[in-house]
């Protein structure tokens, strides 16, 4: 089967606008559903220090490895874009098939395809396309509308070894400042393209990440790459959870009584090794002491994908890993409970079987960003995206809110309405325990 290969930026610059100017599409995405903005609504949100135009984003996924992935996001109206996962290893064998989102969506693909330096590169060149499709003004959108705010967030995993080692440091000291590496890969264009050789580039691509680990990374380790990423990058840090730290009865009685996913069988093991939740809640108030001495903010995702037993004929290995409806169920009970431990105003982002019908009530629970990814591998792919910001245009404009705050406080019961944390913490209290009786994440 045929690997990843990324292309260079003079190739994507002459397809992009051949195409677009011949079919009015880029890279197959008709500008009918391009996403332009709404006059007179705000979806824009802090992410750390910087803002985002949305709250929406893909999560670090097997489609947002290529460059062209990440553009085709952006034309969908994601803003806050996951970076795939990189790791130290980068040559690995990936199984094929290592998709299967017949209908749920199971996976045994958890890593990057490319190699670390090719994926530095596909960041990169993405970068710089959104930068020129903001100088062509190719959307129609003036130069410099607040439209084009789009934050990309770094996904690095697995252990401490890996991310302190000399590779993996370089990697992540080129995206957070790509100056050389942007200046060489601009002067690679033909001189048709003379006035965007010279075009300043922020070079800042990434000030944040998302820490993913393996199921049974001792919490030491979890706190110590946290710490290295905050004092030897100055990033600020997510920490990607596992839903095993809902607990086995739960999310059994979650998946099986509650939802009808009888047939899919828990791996109890990984539930014992993995970190417990009570142990998570004091290893991110020591990291939020820690995060705050440095001038930098954590916060959880939640969830990572469920390890489940294989007993399906699609793939060879023992375990695959669980995504889609039933874990956004199980996930948004585990941010809810997490978040009420931790305190109303703790950054909470989120990716668990997101889709358009179910994206609006993740906004007004204050996640950000909410990002998708099973959804985006289903016919349609990043089209599907428009009716995410669609759907939320219509909510808003139901509550009367002109901005993400409003929204989320309007949505709320009056004596919740303090501020937006509050207001989104009490959202949840009323939107999380329905999530279970909803006929869409049942078998």
């Amino acid at each position: 089967m045929a690997e990843l290969t990324g292309v260079d930026l003079s190739t994507h610059l002459i397809s992009i606008l051949a195409e677009f100017r011949a079919t009015e599409t880029i890279y197959g995405y008709p500008k009918r559903k391009f996403y332009l903005g709404y006059p007179g609504l705000d979806f824009s949100v802090d992410f750390h220090d910087r803002r985002a135009a949305t709250v929406l984003g893909p999560a670090s996924g097997p489609h947002t490895q290529l460059a062209q992935n990440i553009l085709l996001s952006f034309l969908g109206g994601a803003r806050i874009m996951e970076l795939k996962t990189v790791q130290i290893k980068d040559l690995l064998e990936i199984p094929r098939p290592c998709i299967d989102v017949r209908n749920i969506g199971f996976n045994v693909e958890w890593s990057q395809e490319l190699r670390l330096e090719d994926s530095l590169r596909e960041y990169q060149v993405a970068w710089i396309l959104l930068k020129f499709l903001e100088e062509l003004e190719l959307l129609g959108i003036p130069r410099g509308d607040p439209f084009y705010r789009t934050v990309f967030d770094i996904s690095v995993g697995y252990d401490l070894a890996g991310i302190s080692s000399p590779p993996v440091h370089d990697w992540l000291e080129r995206i957070i400042n790509a100056e050389a590496d942007i200046a060489r890969i601009l002067a690679e264009l033909p001189d048709s393209f003379g006035h965007l050789k010279k075009l300043n580039i922020d070079p800042h691509i990434a000030g944040s990440a998302t820490l993913s680990t393996f199921h049974g990374c001792p919490r030491d380790e979890i706190e110590a790459i946290v710490q290295h990423l905050i004092r030897e990058h100055g990033l600020h840090v997510i920490v990607k959870m596992n839903p095993t730290l809902a607990g086995y009865d739960f999310v059994e009685k979650t998946l099986h009584e509650d939802l009808g996913y009888e047939h899919i069988k828990l791996d109890r093991h990984a539930f014992e090794e993995d970190l417990q939740f009570d142990e998570a809640i004091a290893m991110m108030k020591r990291l939020r002491e820690f995060a705050a001495q440095h001038g930098k903010r954590v916060g959880a995702k939640f969830t990572n994908t469920l390890v489940v037993h294989n007993n399906q004929n699609i793939f060879k290995d023992e375990v695959m890993y669980l995504s889609g409806a039933p874990l956004h169920v199980i996930s948004m009970n585990l941010m809810h409970r997490f978040r009420t431990a931790m305190g109303d105003d703790f950054h909470c982002s989120f990716s668990a079987g997101i889709s358009k019908h179910n994206f609006v009530d993740a906004v007004r629970c204050n996640l950000r960003p909410v990002t998708t990814c099973t959804d985006l591998l289903k016919t349609g792919g990043y089209t599907r995206l428009a009716d995410y910001l669609k759907n939320l245009k219509e909510a808003m404009e139901k509550t009367g809110a002109a901005n993400m705050e409003e929204f989320i406080i309007r949505s709320a019961e009056p004596e919740h309405c303090q501020d937006v944390h509050q207001a989104g913490a009490a959202n949840a209290r009323r939107i999380v325990p329905t999530l279970a009786e909803n006929p869409r994440c049942h078998y």
